[in-house]
This record gives structure tokens, sequence and C-alpha cells, in this order.
């Protein structure tokens, strides 16, 4: 028991930190290079591209989010049930 536990602590737990440590990291890479706005209607979402246009996903019904997105100097975005 003692034995498998320190082989455990000193092999594998610190391999284990690494690791999350080093997905930490790229998710704050990642975030950093993208999209800095996000908002989410009922079944579609936004987000404020880096060019100040906006890109759009999800259940396009009555036009709120174009699957093309929509360039433009935008500063801020807002998405609701049925509109964005």
């Amino acid at each position: 028991g003692e034995l498998a536990y320190e082989a455990l602590r000193l092999a594998f737990m610190p391999w284990q930190r690494e690791r999350r440590l080093a997905k930490e990291r790229e998710r704050t890479r990642i975030a950093r290079l993208s999209s800095r706005l996000i908002a989410a209607g009922f079944v579609h979402s936004l987000a404020l591209r880096v060019d100040s246009g906006i890109t759009c996903w999800g259940l396009n019904a009555l036009g709120q989010a174009p699957p093309a997105g929509v360039d433009g100097d935008f500063v801020a975005l807002t998405a609701g049930a049925y509109h964005s």
C-alpha cells in the first residue's frame, strides 16, 4: 500500500499536474487569440470577431443568426430569444 502510494505521489501526480497546467495554458492562449465577447440567445450565439464583425451560429429560423456573420464596426453585441 505505502509503496504504491509513494510511486503514485512521485511519478503520476506531478505528471497529472503538469498535464492539467498545460491544458489550462492552452485554453488561455486560445482565449487571448479568439473573440472577446460572446452572447447567447435561445438557440443561437454570437461572437465579436477581431475585425469588429460578428460571427453567428445556431438556429437561424427568423434571421437572428446569419451564417455568413455580419460585417461592420461593432463594439458590443447582445442576443435575445428571437433577436440579436
